[in-house]
């Protein structure tokens, strides 16, 4: 979730972050960027932009982290500016608050409440069983040619020519409806004399 200045988190999809696919090592390396973005935004509000990418970067090499891609790196640096923490992912935060505190009360707070949401247990039945999580691609994505519609689909598909008849039509019926009103207006002549 990304959210804008004015008390907001950020997270990062795993995918962006770089890394190998190494679950472990993403995680450790997950919790040492969170650590640092902690210690850096902690007094960064206000400060200057590059000023901040610099200490950032400073940080990570002191963690032994490689530096993220310069984008995220600018998100990183923004949300600090405005005193918000980038959080990477709520794992590799809870993880790092309680080896660096977060630097608000306000990230703090918001990770105490995902604290308490992990240790809900919900009623079973609440989620379907886990084997039913399994889609095929067919069942995720309509696929076919166009035209076609899945049994299981809520409605008709218009493939491509259908729907490029759809639309000449209806735009054919918007100039006549104009081109009407534009013969009415004329035959009423000039308004206001």
């Amino acid at each position: 979730m990304i959210r804008g200045p004015g008390g907001y988190l950020a997270t990062m999809d795993a995918a962006t972050n770089g890394n190998n696919g190494n679950h472990g090592t993403e995680a450790d390396s997950n919790v040492q960027l969170q650590m640092a973005i902690f210690e850096v935004t902690r007094d960064s509000q206000g400060k200057d932009l590059e000023d901040i990418k610099d200490r950032l970067r400073a940080e990570f090499a002191r963690r032994g982290v490689e530096p993220p891609p310069p984008t995220w790196l600018d998100s990183v640096a923004s949300a600090a500016f405005y005193g918000k923490s980038y959080i990477i992912d709520f794992p590799a935060a809870l993880a790092a608050d309680d080896a660096v505190p977060a630097p608000n009360e306000e990230v703090r707070e918001q990770l105490e409440t995902r604290r308490r949401l992990r240790q809900e247990k919900l009623p079973p039945g609440i989620l379907p069983d886990p084997s039913e999580w399994e889609l095929s691609p067919r069942e995720v994505t309509a696929g076919g040619t166009p035209g076609t519609a899945r049994k299981d689909s809520p409605g008709p598909s218009l493939g491509g020519r259908s729907t490029r008849l759809l639309l000449a039509v209806a735009g054919a019926a918007a100039a006549l409806a104009l081109a009407i009103l534009a013969v009415r207006a004329s035959r009423r002549g000039p308004q206001g004399r």
